[in-house]
């Protein structure tokens, strides 16, 4: 259990990076200043889990361990002096990765929270799961006027949604498997987003509102 632990430790501060990352990445064009890069790295990092909390009427997880908050100002930081040194044709699939591994980051942590508390079980962990993961993003969308990937054609909420069911189902039937199981889910949300990054793999056109003329 203590390895189980460690594992959604290290999944949470690597999420938390990650999505400070993806914040920093998104604002390169908007030419704001380092103070503004740390506020809007730390709201995406913890909004999606802080969203998350308020559903579970749970302490809110940054207020209980204050480094999480440390990890996102470092992250901004260092995001803001490396990343303008990387060309820019880069920059735009770099960040999609970045918040390819941030979700499914959160996606696990979420759903294991979730499930550890036994809320809702088995379908809520699902959908809070869901929201620690795309919560934070659309919070960056927001704040930075840009489109949300989550209005996209693009295999965004899908993945999401799969492996937080996955780990769900691991939870569940195999709980002694729960760190295999949340590495294979993490794993399994990061190579969808591949297969849409550089496959350009979308959601079908049956499965998406079609307004009629």
């Amino acid at each position: 259990m203590l390895h189980g632990e460690l594992i959604i430790k290290v999944i949470t501060v690597l999420g938390t990076a990650a999505f400070a990352l993806s914040a920093v990445l998104a604002a390169l064009d908007k030419k704001v200043d380092i103070f503004t890069v740390i506020v809007l790295g730390t709201i995406t990092a913890v909004g999606g889990g802080t969203i998350r909390d308020c559903i579970l009427d749970s302490p809110v997880f940054w207020s209980m361990d204050i480094s999480y908050i440390v990890i996102a100002v470092v992250a901004s930081i260092a995001g803001f002096f490396f990343f303008p040194l990387i060309q820019l044709k880069k920059i735009n699939k770099l960040y999609l990765y970045i918040d390819a591994l941030a979700i499914a980051m959160f996606a696990v942590q979420g759903t294991d929270k979730a499930w550890s508390l036994g809320f809702g079980l088995p379908v809520a962990p699902v959908i809070l799961g869901t929201i620690t993961a795309v919560g934070g993003g659309i919070v960056r969308d927001v704040l930075l006027q840009r489109p949300s990937l989550l209005l996209t054609k693009e295999l965004y909420a899908i993945p999401v949604a799969l492996g937080c069911l996955s780990y769900s189902l691991v939870l569940s039937l195999a709980p002694q498997y729960s760190s295999s199981g949340a590495l294979f889910s993490a794993g399994l949300i990061v190579f969808m987003r591949h297969l849409s990054i550089q496959k350009q793999v979308i959601v079908p056109n049956w499965a998406i509102i079609n307004r009629g003329k």
